[in-house]
């Protein structure tokens, strides 16, 4: 089910934080896959930050085409 209003910082923040550094990049991208656009965008730069810069994260934006510079 797709939902029609973007997450909150809150929930952004709850769902990197479940990832806990347990998840593999397979199941991050599970997730991350039926989110909208417009929260994959926040999830991931929040996954980029919160993981270090984790160059994995990295190559998941770039297949989501996420700007983890804006």
């Amino acid at each position: 089910m797709l939902r029609s209003m973007q997450m909150s910082k809150e929930e952004i923040v709850a769902k990197v934080e479940s990832w806990n550094w347990n998840a593999s990049i397979f199941e991050i991208y599970d997730e991350v896959k039926g989110m909208p656009s417009w929260d994959q965008d926040q999830v991931i730069k929040h996954a980029y930050n919160f993981f270090n810069g984790d160059l994995m994260i990295k190559e998941l934006a770039s297949f989501f085409m996420v700007d983890l510079d804006a």
